[in-house]
């Protein structure tokens, strides 16, 4: 019971009891001053009527002092709390942490808005009836959990950061946020410590993993409230996923975007979920799907596309109760043209004899570049006349030697982000390889293996792992690729300190292709021809997509940062950069950032809004025209010098709207020895911000019109 013994209720009860008390004892004494005959005739004739008044007067003494005891008690508004002795409040200067789940799933529509929007309207309005100078902060539940306002006393700064926040795009860590909270508590001297926890219980936030050890930390409480009742309607689906791809070779070059969709309901299906595809701001294509309870469905939509510049879009389905997950954004760089120059060692008069014939026509194989691949065939004789550097891809077949020192040329056209594709033949000559072109290859060449007999040829090796070159083959074109006959292969040895990979091998444990990469380009090696002398690959349908996809690799297409789907929250990463290059980022909410790459490359992190980014790159200082805030990396525009070099996606994590509310039981196993109390959105805030107590001023103001009834019954009946 809470009592506020200095009121001048209390004291004016103390004074009250003490009255009658002192008159009683006054009077007692002047009794002893009264001659001693009077009392003797006094006490004859009233012997039987003192006798019988006498308990009745000490009765009625103690009924009036009881009455003015109510009386004061009741005036002084006594509180009696019904939690244990730590239980949390007392009307003295506290120390409370709010937690507030800022997570994507608190974007959830709400009567009132978004279940943030209530959770802000309840932290408020508890901020006001906090005791006098009590001290509070305000943490952050969204991963990774951080502190929004540190230690203050002042509502008005409280309410300010609230009003101007909203729901973020990142997962729930109650854990972490928890972790802060008592971080925070400990550096706090009041004695009296609390933490709240306005969260809609969303179960994949509350990680055991993330949970910091609690078994030394001081007394406190935990109130956790629950808006979940808060929903206006459940959130049915979420788009999981967009994949874009082009058709391969086709003459009206087809893109596709599939989506993958879930229903978030285990028990419900969805019969008709509307989809729809956004292109550049506009609706391209909508549909429907079909969903199965606790499923996932997949919807593919394709257009025509003739130009080669970035397509930004987004997949979007209908309304449900969280709108945030019902959009995905996707980007995609169709293949742009990739010009090539393939030097023919061994041309020939007869057209199809030649070493470049099957190649050439693998790498644009119709008259409309549809490939979007340009090859040039030189021969030895003309390459001096050529400019390396107008082209992105070199291909050598077959070729013996080089003229002098060219492979100087061919080093600075790698090392500046060219492409060198080396196929061999009859006509090599190992040790020029070896000592000429020794600074652009991992291996020595050795000898050549030739097969004895048919059934001893060479063949490739089942594809292990993941390449961007070989993933899109199917089981039946890896299958028909094993069956391909190589008649003659060249045999390697490693160089001492270099690393290289080996996408495909050959049978005997004899590597087919070798990739290295050296400095900014790449080079790939293939140990056999790149014609029919040695093999029969040339003539197999895979030939054509599996030498288009190295060339474009190599060329970086493939690899390309406009591939690159990030979450909301993790850092994009770029390391394809030298060091006195500046990166501009224009962002989803039109703002403009600017950031100089550094020795470890280049990492942007304010990657809080969903979209696309778009990267630009100039090389050296920024433009004397743009003006650099001094406070941040904003810029306000673009620079000419500054050339476009693709874009990347940011997504939020589809777990956050995973359906599942952690229980009661579950929360108490991981706030081990802690207290917690649970309580809903629309309870009244006098419950929680002062705990279960009861007021008795109404109670002991009914038992003093007790005591004042009785008085009168024993005054009457006297």
């Amino acid at each position: 019971m809470n009592l506020n013994f200095l009121s001048p209720f209390f004291l004016l009860g103390a004074l009250g009891i003490s009255v009658p008390i002192l008159i009683h004892l006054l009077t007692r004494r002047q009794q002893k001053h009264i001659s001693f005959s009077a009392v003797y005739l006094l006490q004859q004739t009233q012997k039987r009527s003192i006798r019988k008044s006498k308990p009745n007067r000490l009765v009625l003494l103690l009924i009036r002092c009881l009455g003015i005891v109510l009386l004061s008690l009741s005036l002084a508004s006594p509180i009696v709390s019904m939690g244990a002795p730590e239980d949390f409040i007392s009307d003295m200067p506290s120390a409370t942490v709010f937690i507030m789940d800022d997570s994507l799933s608190m974007g959830t529509q709400s009567e009132d808005g978004t279940l943030f929007d209530d959770a802000v309207e309840k932290l408020t309005r508890l901020l006001k009836k906090m005791p006098g100078e009590s001290a509070y902060s305000i943490v952050s539940a969204s991963s990774p959990g951080r502190i929004l306002l540190d230690w203050t006393t002042s509502t008005e700064t409280g309410e300010k950061l609230l009003r101007g926040s909203k729901p973020s795009f990142r997962t729930t860590s109650i854990g972490r946020a928890i972790a802060e909270a008592l971080n925070l508590l400990e550096s706090a001297s009041q004695k009296d410590k609390r933490i709240y926890i306005l969260t809609d219980r969303d179960k994949n936030g509350w990680n055991q993993e993330e949970f910091p050890e609690l078994n030394s930390r001081p007394p406190i409480q935990v109130n956790i409230i629950d808006f979940s009742n808060n929903q206006k309607k459940p959130n049915q689906a979420a788009v999981k996923e967009v994949t874009v791809r082009q058709a391969f070779l086709t003459n009206s070059k087809i893109i596709r975007v599939k989506a993958k969709v879930l229903n978030l309901s285990s028990n419900k299906s969805i019969p008709r979920l509307g989809i729809s595809l956004w292109v550049e701001g506009q609706k391209k294509s909508e549909g429907t799907l079909r969903l199965e309870p606790n499923s996932e469905g997949k919807k593919e939509f394709s257009f025509p596309y003739f130009g080669n510049e970035t397509i930004e879009g987004m997949i979007r389905i209908q309304d449900d109760g969280q709108l945030l997950d019902n959009e995905r954004y996707f980007s995609y760089q169709p293949d742009r043209v990739v010009r090539v120059l393939v030097v023919d060692g061994d041309p020939r008069t007869i057209e199809h004899q030649s070493e470049s014939f099957y190649l050439e026509r693998a790498l644009n194989p119709f008259t409309s570049s549809t490939s979007n691949i340009e090859p040039t065939v030189s021969t030895l004789s003309e390459l001096s006349s050529r400019s390396l550097f107008d082209y992105s891809v070199v291909i050598l077949c077959n070729v013996r030697d080089l003229p002098i020192d060219y492979e100087l040329k061919l080093e600075k056209f790698v090392f500046q982000g060219g492409a060198l594709i080396i196929s061999l033949g009859d006509q090599v000559n190992a040790k020029f390889y070896n000592e000429k072109l020794g600074g652009l290859l991992p291996v020595t060449l050795k000898s050549r293996m030739v097969s004895k007999n048919k059934e001893e040829v060479f063949r490739f090796l089942p594809a292990t792992g993941y390449h961007r070159v070989i993933n899109i083959f199917s089981e039946k074109s890896l299958h028909e690729m094993q069956a391909i006959q190589f008649t003659t292969v060249f045999s390697t040895d490693p160089v001492e300190g270099r690393s290289f990979t080996v996408p495909m091998w050959f049978t005997g444990h004899i590597p087919a292709v070798i990739e290295f990469q050296k400095e900014k380009g790449k080079v790939i090696l293939f140990t056999s021809s790149i014609d029919r002398d040695w093999n029969n690959f040339p003539i197999q349908p895979t030939f054509l997509p599996w030498i288009q996809r190295w060339v474009k690799y190599s060329a970086h297409s493939l690899e390309s940062i406009r591939r690159q789907d990030i979450f909301v929250g993790d850092p994009f990463t770029w390391n394809d950069l030298s060091m006195d290059e500046t990166v501009y980022i224009h962002t989803p909410g039109n703002n403009f950032v600017s950031k100089k790459s550094t020795d470890k490359g280049f990492q942007y992190t304010d990657t809080e809004q969903p979209g696309v980014y778009r990267l630009y790159r100039s090389p050296g200082k920024t433009a004397d025209n743009i003006e650099i805030l001094a406070s941040s990396s904003a810029v306000t525009k673009i620079p000419e010098n500054a050339k476009p070099a693709g874009t990347f996606t940011v997504n939020f994590d589809t777990k956050e709207s995973i359906a599942g509310k952690i229980s009661d039981e579950e929360i108490l196993s991981l706030l081990d020895k802690i207290p917690v109390q649970f309580s809903t959105a629309k309870e009244p805030e006098t419950s929680e911000i002062f705990s279960k107590r009861i007021p008795l001023a109404t109670p002991f103001l009914f038992l003093m019109a007790c005591m004042l009834f009785a008085e009168g019954w024993l005054v009457r009946k006297e």
